[in-house]
């Protein structure tokens, strides 16, 4: 007879942690995105900067509505002086948000303590081991390649004992309830809520740099 595999909710503040959004995520449904900042806001201790980085002029992100103090597009090599030099002198606590792009290894050693790190990427991240936590997207097909990955994730950083099976198992039961999955160093693996989004509709901010960007193109 199997033990059956009982995973916690997800219940743990990681303000001060350098976190990776495995997606890909997408917006095709209204709760889909991980509880990001209900785990690391403090009213005690509020973010006293806010940091974008993207690879494109402007943000349409539905996953972290927030209001940044500081945005940087990303386009070469030569952007990361800057930007390092802007995270080393920037005031504590702060948070950076990074959007699909790929962070260099130089970053992890410009990050105090007081910098909470969330970095949404649909790509393959080579080093996990600067990360205290991971939250993958939601799985609806348990035949997507992507099952295979966060298992083979869920190896590395969890030495997780159970078997493939019982890992589509796993995320069956989570398919049903809506749930997602998530690893943290402290916790180990546990399920969480997506939380709601408003995917169709963009801030003021958001249609500014839209309308701006689109000038600049057409």
């Amino acid at each position: 007879m199997t033990d059956t595999i009982q995973l916690e909710s997800f219940n743990q503040s990681l303000h001060g942690a350098k976190i990776l959004c495995q997606g890909p995520f997408t917006a095709n449904r209204k709760a889909h995105y991980p509880p990001i900042l209900d785990a690391i806001q403090q009213l005690r201790d509020p973010f006293k900067k806010k940091i974008l980085l993207t690879n494109i002029p402007f943000s349409l992100s539905v996953c972290m509505s927030l209001q940044y103090d500081a945005s940087f597009h990303v386009r070469d090599a030569a952007d990361w002086t800057l930007i390092l030099t802007y995270l080393t002198y920037a005031p504590k606590p702060n948070l950076v948000v990074s959007e699909d792009i790929v962070l260099p290894d130089g970053l992890w050693s410009k990050l105090s303590k007081g910098t909470t790190l969330v970095n949404f990427t649909s790509q393959s991240v080579i080093s996990l081991r600067p990360y205290d936590a991971i939250f993958f997207a939601p799985m609806e097909d348990l035949s997507h390649p992507y099952v295979d990955y966060v298992y083979k994730i869920l190896q590395s950083v969890y030495k997780a004992s159970y078997s493939m099976k019982e890992h589509k198992e796993i995320l069956q039961e989570l398919r049903v309830a809506n749930a997602g999955l998530v690893w943290t160093r402290e916790s180990g693996v546990c399920w969480y809520d997506p939380v709601e989004t408003n995917g169709e509709k963009l801030t003021g901010k958001q249609l500014s740099e839209l309308f701006s960007f689109l000038s600049t193109v057409f």
